[in-house]
This record gives structure tokens, C-alpha cells and sequence, in this order.
């Protein structure tokens, strides 16, 4: 129980039965904007049962994310819902000796060196992509299905067949699962509910592909990252560990698609909103490729392309918040933080503070062109913080530098057909509600 002499942070009373939980299932972007506004640094929101605290300074999310990580755990009730999914994967073990163990195993897979062998698999399934393109697109479900094939290949090395029997599975379970977040009550996974028959069914298909994938790879071993794991897991232990397996394979199918997906939305959304920021896009992937497909070398080159994605994940990160619980007492910003409270971070906030971005709310890709010698660690977190930051995170930026420069180098102009997005809708990552249709020429 809290002492009464304890330094908590400011915060709203919210309902006496349920605190802010409503605000946040309706709308939790803009919650946490009117959080940070009226209360500042730290402040403490009630989340239904669940006490919390919300961060958005980077000397706060520094000390949580990296200072004093040992106090902080991923045993939280977000991470809960996504091991219904994911199992044990990277992204959602809550042992810290075990997470320690398998990053060390699955770090070489992800080496530079190691990636730059996909570049002309990505390449090569965009042009196909856009030779389909034909005047006005959808984007929402186009970069859906290009990452998924890619995700398919790079990772499992499917055909498009089986990806589409993976890719639907994992879509079906990522629904469900966002419905039950978006739900004021959800029934537990064991009551047989219609939605929760559909989840178990949509698991089974996705465990039994995956596994059956495992098996094969065991028999023919390739060069997907599938492959490379089961040798880096298997060397390691000397045992065949097909759940530990399976889970980050899901893991990796996750985060390496639908976020990926979400960031290239926004990101033409930006760049059909400035025309001068696509023609100059255009200009470098067109003098920065050499040949028909573009070295390691040539993406690195692409220095106004990378800060425009920078500056969409900026403005929209995928990621707009993740948790940590205190394993014990703590004071952050010097307020104390009582066991068992909640540590939300959102980059969505921290990325829009005035303090730390000029111009916050203005899509200005020169400011990463800047030295960032004078941005403050973790001011910039789109891809997490810390130790335990994203492994896959060169993959991503790999992904979506190709997939840019393509499309520009393919396309002199691209048009919104809407005027701007309508809104956001902040579920495990963000997205936009509506579709975003391009015209492109």
C-alpha cells in the first residue's frame, strides 16, 4: 500500500471505479498528449485496477530503458496479451537471463554483413510489386501485402502460397487480438466464445505452417533467417527447440511486417503532402543507384531518402508506446514510483515536444541532416531504447530505404486523392484509419 507521505506524480482523479481507462480505449494519443500538456514530465493516470505513470522526458526514459533497467520488467499486461501470439519471442520474454541468452544467439543473425544479402530479394519483389501499379493505389493494403511477401521470403523463404496462408493467419490473430485490446470487457481465450474459437483456429494454422517450415529447414537448410536461426539455436544448445523456435519466428514475422507496413504508409502519405521533399527523393535515388538494383554502400548514401523515413517515424512512429512495470520502489523526475506501477513511454509524445523538436508538428526532414550532437539520447525512439531495443531494426530501415527509392525512381509524381489522413488508429502499432490512395505518375 502507498504511504501517505509519498512524492507521487500529478495526474488527473479520472472516474473513481475506473480512472482514465475509458479516455484511454477511446482515444489514448490524445490522453497522453493532454497528460503531458497539463502535467508534464511524470504523471500518474489510472488505467481501470492498473496504477501508472507515464514519461516523456529522454532523461526519464534513458534511466528506465538503459540507467536502471534491472528494475524494470516487460511484465506487463500488454506484453500479456501479445505472448497469446508470440509466445516467448524476443520481443515479449519476461526472463531477463533468458532474453539475454537468446539475443546473444539471434545478434550474429542480424549483422550487417549477414542482411546485405537480402537487398536483391527486397528489390526484386518491389519491382514486381509495381508492375501491377497502374494510376491510383491503395496504399494500406499494397504495403501490407509487399512486406508480407518479403517477410515471407527473407525470413521463411515461402512461396507466395504458403505466405498468404501464414500472412492471413498472423492477420487474423492480430485482429482479434486488437479487438480485445479495443474492448471494455473481452472474455478470457479459454471461453468459447465465437471470436476466441476463430483465434485458436487462426493460431493452429499459424503453429502448424511455422513448425512445418522448422522441420523442413532442419532437412534443407537455406539462407532465409529461419534457416540461419535454427542453425545459431541448435549449435548453441544442442537440442531441438522447436517453441523457442516457432516463437521467434512469429516474433520476427510481426514486427518485420505490419510495422513496417504502417511506417511506408505514412511515409508517402508525407511525401504526396511535399512535393519538393518526393522530387528531391526522386533526384538522389535516381544518381545514387549505379545499376538496377543498389549496393549497401548506395542505400547508406541515400542521406535525404533515410531522413524522410526518419521523420515520418518521427511524426507517426509504428511503436507509439511500450511499458515497463518497477520490480521495486523507484523515483523518477523526482517523484516516487511505488513496486508494481506502470512506466509508460510514448514516442508519439516525446517526438512532439517543443522543447526537444522545432516545429514539432511540421514535417521538416533537414532536421536529421543536422548533427544530432545536440538532440538528446532517446529524444528519437522509434525503434525503442536501451538494451532491449529492436534487433531487427537494420532490416527495417534496410526494407524501407529500397522500397522508397524504388517507388521514387519509378514514379516522377505522386498526388494524394484525399486531402490528409483522417486520424490514427493506435492499436498494437500505429496506423491510419482510412486507406491512404496515391496517384502516381
Amino acid at each position: 500500500m502507498e504511504k501517505k507521505n509519498m512524492n507521487l506524480p500529478p495526474g488527473p482523479k479520472g472516474n473513481w471505479l475506473t480512472g482514465s481507462i475509458s479516455e484511454f480505449k477511446a482515444d489514448p494519443l490524445t490522453l497522453f498528449q493532454k497528460l503531458y500538456d497539463s502535467y508534464g514530465d511524470v504523471v500518474s493516470v489510472r488505467l481501470a485496477t492498473t496504477k501508472s505513470v507515464l514519461i516523456t522526458h529522454p532523461k526519464d526514459i534513458a534511466y528506465v530503458l538503459k540507467t536502471n533497467q534491472k528494475n524494470y520488467s516487460k511484465k506487463t499486461r500488454g506484453i500479456g496479451r501479445l505472448k497469446e501470439i508470440l509466445g516467448d519471442g524476443l520481443l515479449t520474454v519476461i526472463d531477463k537471463e533468458k532474453w539475454a541468452h537468446n539475443r546473444r544467439v539471434m545478434q550474429p543473425v542480424f549483422r550487417h554483413n549477414t542482411l546485405d544479402g537480402y537487398i536483391s530479394i527486397i528489390h526484386k519483389l518491389c519491382q514486381e510489386r509495381l508492375k501491377t501499379w497502374d494510376g491510383t493505389v491503395s496504399m494500406v493494403p499494397e504495403m501490407t501485402q509487399l512486406t508480407l511477401q518479403i517477410a515471407g521470403r527473407c525470413f521463411f523463404d515461402c512461396n507466395i502460397k504458403e505466405t498468404e496462408v501464414i500472412g492471413n493467419a498472423f492477420m487474423e490473430v492480430m485482429e482479434i487480438n486488437q479487438n480485445r485490446f479495443r474492448s471494455a470487457f473481452s472474455a478470457p481465450l479459454w471461453f468459447p466464445t465465437a471470436q476466441n474459437k476463430r483465434f485458436h483456429k487462426a493460431i493452429q494454422v499459424l503453429d502448424s505452417q511455422i513448425l512445418m517450415l522448422i522441420k523442413e529447414k532442419r532437412k534443407n537448410s537455406g539462407e532465409d533467417l529461419l534457416s540461419r536461426l535454427i542453425v545459431a539455436f541448435d549449435d548453441e544448445t544442442g537440442d531441438e527447440m522447436n517453441q523457442q523456435l516457432r516463437d521467434e519466428a512469429i516474433t520476427m514475422l510481426g514486427a518485420g511486417h505490419e510495422t513496417t507496413a504502417n511506417a511506408l504508409i505514412f511515409i508517402f502519405d508525407l511525401l504526396s503532402r511535399n512535393p519538393k521533399a518526393y522530387v528531391r527523393v526522386r533526384e538522389e535515388s535516381l544518381t545514387g543507384w549505379s545499376g538496377d538494383c543498389p549496393t549497401i554502400e548506395e542505400l547508406k548514401s541515400l542521406s535525404y531518402t533515410t531522413a524522410c523515413i526518419q521523420e515520418s517515424m518521427r511524426l507517426n512512429p509504428p511503436a507509439w508506446v511500450f511499458g515497463r512495470q518497477a520490480e521495486g520502489p523507484d523515483t523518477i523526475g523526482g517523484y516516487d514510483i511505488p513496486k508494481n506501477t506502470l512506466v509508460m513511454m510514448s514516442p508519439f509524445v516525446t517526438h512532439r515536444r517543443r522543447d526537444l523538436w522545432d516545429e514539432p508538428l511540421d514535417f521538416r526532414p533537414e532536421r536529421f541532416l543536422e548533427s544530432d550532437r545536440n538532440r538528446l539520447p532517446f529524444s528519437f525512439i522509434p525503434f525503442s531504447g536501451g538494451a532491449r531495443g529492436c534487433i531487427g531494426r537494420f532490416f527495417g530501415m534496410m526494407e524501407m530505404q529500397i522500397i522508397v527509392s524504388s517507388i521514387a525512381r519509378r514514379f516522377a509524381t505522386l498526388e494524394r486523392i484525399t486531402p490528409e489522413i483522417t486520424g490514427w488508429a493506435p492499436l498494437i502499432t500505429l496506423r491510419p484509419i482510412d486507406d491512404v490512395p496515391i496517384h502516381f505518375v
